[in-house]
């Protein structure tokens, strides 16, 4: 039996618009991010820079969300 997959983490439905270049707010270099990426580190000058367009608003309602996410800090 083949697993399930969120159809929002799903790379096969994913949009161009997806993934995209951020500035790092520390040095400039262009840092690519993927939609589910929360943070990632700017290869330039080692700044952890959190991804502005995360969007995860799925896991406050889908019940397989600690499944598909992991578990997430309560804000």
């Amino acid at each position: 039996m083949s697993k399930l997959h969120c159809p929002g983490q799903d790379q096969r439905f994913w949009k161009p618009e997806d993934i995209y270049e951020v500035a790092c707010p520390s040095c400039g270099n262009e840092i690519e991010f993927w939609k589910d990426d929360p943070t990632r580190t700017c290869d330039r000058c080692g700044q952890i820079v959190r991804n502005p367009k995360i969007d995860l608003g799925c896991a406050k309602w889908c019940p397989h969300a600690k499944e598909c996410l992991g578990i997430l800090k309560q804000r």
